[in-house]
């Protein structure tokens, strides 16, 4: 009887030994999956975005090439050879091939504060993505391009049989014809064309391009298709979600990840995602800035109220004059280079120094787009558009070149996407307060 009993305490002993081990290995286990998966998670988020730290509320990111939203089928062939189905949330690099079905729609990231919104049967691939020379080919369909653009944030669209350089804010619609030419519509801003950019095809005006000729003639913008409806209502929508982020949760991210994703020199404005709206949304440097179809961004840099000692950033090293622009010309050859130069730049030109070349500083691009905006009426900056709500009054930047800015014009009160009145163009906002934080 004794023999029996130590028999079943050995075996029952045994038997937890077994399960203990078991129950380990299963924990191990699991343990190195989840592991696994956080580093290809990890990998992923800082190849693609900035997230500051842990239990930050929003993620950021200055790259272009994001797939912001999407309606029916849509099929992309990656470059490494793959294919599958595009959907919202996925990202486009260099080389992938994407293609609309007849009812497809896609809303496309292109440099901060840009978007690319494609209609039914249109094809296009990225061929840079540089956000100072962002390039992408349209092969069929339409397109629209919702840009703030200047002569060094540029966005280039090959064609079949043609190219242009978008390099004013605006809202352009590019339609590839069953001749393989082109048609650009104007719907907002300018765009310059031809030998030493002397064709301009202003707002209202559509040109059919074949290669270096131009036909250029009036069009009703009051004529829309559900493309050009949708673009527009999209632009709104993410006005409503800048305005939508909360200061403080946005500021955390911004300090955490400052100089370590982001500078004040390298883009006009940054992509936040917004986790409650789920898509990105543009959030600019500048204050009083706008989309170019007339929406107010009311939140910004500036009226986060960001450490002092972010305002007073001085250019990083890869900020300093040592690479040589391109001509500011929007008529560029089939390959991407550009043949002629465009109309006067109206910002200084980066020139390749030589051996005795002193470095020369230059401003953060959104303090040239803001002093550019008193001779180029440009729409992002002074759009007289529609205020999603009352902006706070904003600090000026302190860092850079100083220099003696012009008054910033005080903003009336006014309701919910009422128009707003035109502000006038502001110089550099050297003399405004910083906060002291």
């Amino acid at each position: 009887m004794l023999y029996l009993l130590k028999t079943f305490i050995f075996n029952a002993n045994r038997s937890s030994r077994k399960e203990y081990k078991m129950k380990t290995k299963l924990i191990r286990f699991f343990v190195a999956i989840v592991a696994v998966a956080f580093m290809c998670i990890s990998g992923y988020a800082q190849d693609r975005t900035v997230r500051a730290a842990a239990g930050d509320k929003y993620v950021i990111s200055a790259k272009a090439g994001g797939v912001n939203e999407t309606d029916g089928s849509i099929t992309v062939r990656r470059a490494d050879g793959t294919s599958g189905h595009l959907i919202k949330g996925d990202d486009l690099n260099i080389g992938d091939q994407v293609w609309t079905d007849t009812s497809g729609k896609a809303e496309v990231l292109l440099n901060p504060g840009s978007f690319m919104r494609v209609g039914p049967e249109t094809a296009f691939e990225f061929t840079s993505t540089s956000l100072d020379d962002l390039r992408l080919k349209i092969g069929s369909g339409s397109a629209i391009f919702e840009v703030i653009a200047d002569d060094d944030f540029r966005v280039t669209v090959l064609m079949p049989r043609t190219a242009m350089a978008f390099t004013r804010s605006g809202v352009y619609r590019v339609d590839i014809l069953p001749d393989r030419s082109s048609k650009v519509s104007v719907y907002k801003g300018k765009v310059y064309f031809g030998q030493d950019g002397k064709t301009v095809i202003k707002s209202g005006r559509s040109a059919t391009i074949a290669g270096i000729n131009a036909d250029v003639q009036k069009f009703d913008k009051g004529d829309r298709d559900g493309l050009t409806t949708w673009s527009k209502d999209r632009a709104k929508e993410l006005a409503k979600a800048n305005a939508s982020l909360q200061r403080n949760a946005m500021r955390s991210t911004l300090v955490n990840s400052f100089n370590r994703g982001w500078n004040l020199y390298d883009s006009f404005g940054l992509w936040v995602f917004n986790p409650s709206r789920r898509y990105w949304c543009f959030m600019p440097f500048g204050t009083g800035w706008g989309s170019p179809y007339g929406y107010y961004y009311d939140f910004d840099l500036w009226n986060i109220g960001m450490p002092r000692w972010i305002y007073n950033q001085p250019p990083p090293i890869n900020a300093i004059a040592g690479t040589r622009v391109a001509p500011a010309g929007t008529t560029v050859s089939p390959t991407g280079v550009a043949t002629s130069p465009s109309a006067p730049r109206t910002s200084p030109r980066r020139e390749a120094p030589g051996d005795d070349a002193q470095p020369t500083r230059r401003q953060p691009a959104f303090m040239r787009m803001e002093n550019n905006a008193r001779t180029t009426g440009d729409a992002a900056v002074n759009n007289g558009g529609f205020r999603n709500s009352e902006p706070s009054s904003s600090p000026g930047y302190q860092g850079g070149t100083s220099t003696t800015s012009a008054p910033t014009p005080s903003r009336s009160s006014a309701p919910t996407s009422a128009p707003r009145e035109p502000m006038a163009p502001r110089g550099r906002m050297g003399s405004k307060t910083v906060p002291d934080n």
